[in-house]
């Protein structure tokens, strides 16, 4: 057996930095710089007909992505958070035949690195696995992690409502959509499709 030592070593020591560096230039040429209002889902990427705008797409900052939880906010702007963006689109059906989604928000957060984007995926994922009546469950492939919950909720008519939400981290983005319909008509596969409609929107988005 030869003993390793001499050209192999010094090859072997010359390559690692080479390969350290080409590392750090493939991580930083994947971050995205694109305004997330770039990225939201459109109203033409809507899969059921009759939705219309019911909250322009505006940026929003860390307290709304919250939705008031100040340790969530902090985390957030801890985590790097540069910019982030919203959208919501409702229709108007009969809500106790209806089936498919009737009111839908999508998100797109904009963090400073993969290392943030990943903290502030997980501080998120907390934040929704502790909301009363919280359902953890699976999303299959999506993005570089992915995460759902569903929360049954009963209106004042006694017809069982469902609100389903997404988050996903690809690279620097986190993204997260919220369908609610009627329970049973509204399905989480439902709310996978907007978010794979929208995860395309990220490739084709321009730095700005």
């Amino acid at each position: 057996m030869r003993p390793i030592g001499g050209r192999s070593v010094r090859l072997l020591a010359a390559l690692v930095p080479m390969i350290a560096v080409a590392a750090c230039g493939s991580d930083s040429a994947a971050l995205s710089t694109a305004d997330p209002l770039r990225s939201l889902l459109t109203i033409d990427q809507l899969v059921s007909p009759d939705f219309t705008v019911s909250v322009a797409a505006a940026h929003v900052g860390a307290t709304a992505l919250a939705g008031g939880d100040p340790t969530l906010a902090q985390a957030l702007m801890s985590d790097g958070l540069q910019s982030a963006a919203s959208v919501e689109y409702q229709r108007g059906v009969d809500f106790g035949t209806s089936n498919g989604p009737i009111d839908v928000v999508a998100t797109v957060e904009r963090f400073g690195g993969i290392a943030g984007a990943s903290s502030g995926y997980a501080a998120t994922v907390a934040h929704l696995d502790a909301m009363q009546g919280a359902v953890p469950t699976s999303t299959g492939p999506l993005g570089d992690q992915a995460h759902a919950i569903s929360v049954v909720r009963s209106t004042q008519a006694g017809i069982a409502a469902v609100e389903i939400t997404v988050v996903w981290r690809s690279g620097n983005l986190v993204s997260v959509i919220v369908a609610r319909g009627r329970y049973g008509g509204t399905r989480l596969n439902d709310a996978l499709v907007l978010a794979g409609l929208q995860n395309q929107n990220y490739s084709g988005s321009s730095p700005g």
